[in-house]
């Protein structure tokens, strides 16, 4: 197979990766659990908000991070929401959250597989 050597529709494929892996399930953490929690008077950054948010910028930090073996984010959410489905009495939020990580790491990860048939051949020596 050819490829072809389009650096701007490898940047595209890439930033549309990045772009369906984040921001639905950026969305919908902040749409169950907000970043700060009231208590009291004051006001307090939410813990299980910023440890979701973390989970959802793996894609983005494996990208940058390429030598980094670890396991894909397809697979963490999609682990994550079979765990949280059978525990779904107790969070059905997370049950969402984690399905809409699995579906859109999916469809980012082919955006992702697209961007490397635009990739320069590496040789190895």
């Amino acid at each position: 197979m050819v490829k072809d050597l389009n650096p701007t529709k490898r940047l595209f494929f890439n930033a549309l990766g990045l772009a369906i892996s984040i921001i639905p399930v950026t969305a919908a953490i902040l749409s169950y659990f907000p970043v700060w929690a009231k208590r009291g008077d004051s006001s307090l950054l939410s813990g299980i908000s910023l440890v979701l948010i973390a989970i959802a910028l793996v894609p983005l930090y494996k990208h940058v991070r390429t030598a980094l073996k670890s396991p894909s984010a397809p697979m963490m959410w999609f682990f994550s929401f079979l765990i949280f489905l059978l525990l779904s009495q107790i969070a059905d939020e997370m049950t969402v959250i984690s399905f809409v990580g699995f579906v859109t790491n999916v469809i980012g990860s082919l955006c992702f597989k697209r961007a490397e048939l635009y990739a320069p051949e590496v040789k190895d020596e």
